[in-house]
Protein backbone atom coordinates (compact mmCIF):
# COMPACT_ATOMS: atom_id res chain seq x y z
CA UNK A 1 0.00 0.00 0.00
CA UNK A 2 2.96 2.28 0.43
CA UNK A 3 1.71 3.44 3.84
CA UNK A 4 4.03 3.29 6.85
CA UNK A 5 3.12 0.58 9.38
CA UNK A 6 2.75 3.10 12.21
CA UNK A 7 0.01 4.94 10.28
CA UNK A 8 -1.92 1.71 9.67
CA UNK A 9 -1.52 0.79 13.34
CA UNK A 10 -2.63 4.29 14.43
CA UNK A 11 -5.85 4.10 12.43
CA UNK A 12 -6.61 0.50 13.37
CA UNK A 13 -6.24 1.19 17.09
CA UNK A 14 -8.09 4.54 17.03
CA UNK A 15 -11.44 3.27 15.76
CA UNK A 16 -13.44 0.87 17.95
CA UNK A 17 -14.80 -0.94 14.88
CA UNK A 18 -11.33 -2.26 14.04
CA UNK A 19 -9.70 -5.05 16.03
CA UNK A 20 -6.20 -6.46 16.00
CA UNK A 21 -7.39 -9.71 17.59
CA UNK A 22 -9.95 -12.09 16.04
CA UNK A 23 -13.50 -11.92 17.38
CA UNK A 24 -15.44 -14.98 18.47
CA UNK A 25 -18.64 -16.40 17.05
CA UNK A 26 -20.37 -14.89 20.10
CA UNK A 27 -19.24 -11.34 20.85
CA UNK A 28 -19.79 -10.44 24.50
CA UNK A 29 -19.81 -6.75 25.43
CA UNK A 30 -20.12 -5.72 29.07
CA UNK A 31 -21.10 -2.14 29.81
CA UNK A 32 -18.71 -0.53 32.26
CA UNK A 33 -20.38 2.88 32.09
CA UNK A 34 -21.19 4.69 35.33
CA UNK A 35 -24.72 3.34 35.92
CA UNK A 36 -23.73 -0.25 35.14
CA UNK A 37 -20.47 -0.09 37.05
CA UNK A 38 -22.16 1.24 40.18
CA UNK A 39 -24.63 -1.66 39.94
CA UNK A 40 -21.89 -4.30 39.67
CA UNK A 41 -20.80 -4.71 36.07
CA UNK A 42 -17.17 -4.88 37.17
CA UNK A 43 -17.92 -8.14 39.01
CA UNK A 44 -19.85 -9.41 35.97
CA UNK A 45 -16.84 -8.70 33.77
CA UNK A 46 -14.45 -10.46 36.18
CA UNK A 47 -16.74 -13.51 36.31
CA UNK A 48 -16.74 -13.70 32.50
CA UNK A 49 -12.94 -13.44 32.46
CA UNK A 50 -12.76 -16.28 34.98
CA UNK A 51 -15.23 -18.57 33.20
CA UNK A 52 -13.90 -17.93 29.69
CA UNK A 53 -10.20 -17.74 30.57
CA UNK A 54 -9.73 -14.54 28.54
CA UNK A 55 -9.58 -10.83 29.24
CA UNK A 56 -10.73 -7.64 27.51
CA UNK A 57 -10.27 -7.76 23.74
CA UNK A 58 -9.41 -11.46 23.62
CA UNK A 59 -11.04 -14.49 22.02
CA UNK A 60 -11.28 -18.02 23.41
CA UNK A 61 -8.95 -20.59 21.82
CA UNK A 62 -11.90 -22.37 20.19
CA UNK A 63 -13.10 -19.11 18.59
CA UNK A 64 -16.46 -19.33 20.30
CA UNK A 65 -16.44 -16.24 22.57
CA UNK A 66 -14.75 -12.86 22.54
CA UNK A 67 -14.97 -10.42 25.43
CA UNK A 68 -14.99 -6.64 25.27
CA UNK A 69 -15.89 -3.83 27.61
CA UNK A 70 -17.88 -0.83 26.42
CA UNK A 71 -18.93 2.42 28.02
CA UNK A 72 -22.67 2.67 27.40
CA UNK A 73 -25.26 0.67 25.50
CA UNK A 74 -28.11 3.07 26.32
CA UNK A 75 -29.90 0.71 28.68
CA UNK A 76 -29.03 2.35 32.00
CA UNK A 77 -32.43 1.43 33.45
CA UNK A 78 -31.48 -2.25 33.08
CA UNK A 79 -28.06 -1.89 34.73
CA UNK A 80 -25.85 -3.84 34.87
CA UNK A 81 -26.03 -4.84 31.21
CA UNK A 82 -24.15 -7.07 28.80
CA UNK A 83 -24.80 -7.95 25.18
CA UNK A 84 -24.07 -11.13 23.27
CA UNK A 85 -24.25 -10.58 19.51
CA UNK A 86 -26.63 -7.69 20.09
CA UNK A 87 -28.97 -9.53 22.50
CA UNK A 88 -29.25 -7.47 25.68
CA UNK A 89 -29.13 -9.06 29.12
CA UNK A 90 -30.02 -6.69 31.95
CA UNK A 91 -30.34 -6.53 35.72
CA UNK A 92 -27.58 -9.12 35.89
CA UNK A 93 -25.98 -10.75 38.88
CA UNK A 94 -22.77 -12.76 38.92
CA UNK A 95 -24.89 -15.89 39.47
CA UNK A 96 -26.71 -15.31 36.14
CA UNK A 97 -23.55 -15.58 34.03
CA UNK A 98 -23.01 -19.38 33.89
CA UNK A 99 -26.63 -19.96 32.80
CA UNK A 100 -26.44 -17.32 30.08
CA UNK A 101 -23.19 -18.75 28.72
CA UNK A 102 -24.73 -22.24 28.74
CA UNK A 103 -27.28 -21.05 26.14
CA UNK A 104 -24.43 -20.58 23.69
CA UNK A 105 -22.67 -23.92 24.26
Amino acid sequence: MGIPLEKVYGVSTFYAQFALQPKGKYKISVCLGTACYVKGSGEIFRKLEELLGITNGECTADGKFSLDSCRCVGACGLAPVMMINGEVYGRLTVDDIPGILAKYN
